[in-house]
């Protein structure tokens, strides 16, 4: 699941076949598909040596954007994170790592985010503070995510439809309300 995400977000060469990511080849298309597709893999890939303002900065200057004209897509997170934004993101918690690196991926304003396992390592308190906050994202947004977990609570809770990979793709529309569904993993 990684080599793919990675392959859908042109980080990553396939080897043979052919892929389409909204409409554009994987290989042809590279740069067409960057500033379209947001990607947050499962370990934080941030700068340890440059603080949470830099980190955010130079991601968004990559992309031809900046902080400021995504404020509003990321405002909520942008909050939580702003009193820490001097300091160097290798002194941050991982739940205020993750935090920086959900807010650096949603700076480009991404039409699909690809999201790898971005909650596993967290502790149960921030990973359902991180849930919530992905909820509340989708739904000022309503950009389609790619989330990939091993956790079928976390999937019930955040997800529209769920796929299953494995010898076979199982695919579950969802159609429960998201008012009855599980909230904070509670059962």
């Amino acid at each position: 699941k990684t080599s793919i995400f990675r392959m859908l977000t042109t980080l990553l060469l396939p080897d043979s076949g052919s892929a389409k990511v909204l409409g554009y080849d994987v290989v042809k298309d590279d740069q067409e598909i960057r500033k379209e597709v947001g990607y947050m893999p499962g370990r934080f890939s941030l700068y340890q040596d440059l603080s949470v303002e830099e980190n955010l900065n130079f991601y968004a200057t990559l992309f031809g954007t900046t902080v400021e004209e995504n404020i509003d897509l990321i405002r909520d997170i942008y909050v939580q994170i702003e009193p820490f934004k001097k300091r160097r993101a290798g002194k941050l918690s991982g739940g205020m790592k993750q935090k920086v690196a959900l807010a650096r991926a949603l700076c480009l304003n991404p039409a699909l985010f690809l999201m790898d396992e971005p909650f596993a390592s967290l502790d149960a308190q921030t990973r359902t503070s991180m849930q919530n906050l992905l909820v509340d994202l989708n739904k000022k947004k309503e950009m389609t995510v790619l989330f990939v977990t091993h956790d079928i609570l976390e999937a019930l809770n955040i997800s529209d439809r769920i796929v299953v990979l494995g010898d076979t793709i199982i695919d579950i529309p969802l159609n429960i309300p998201k008012e009855h569904r599980l909230k904070n993993n509670e059962i």
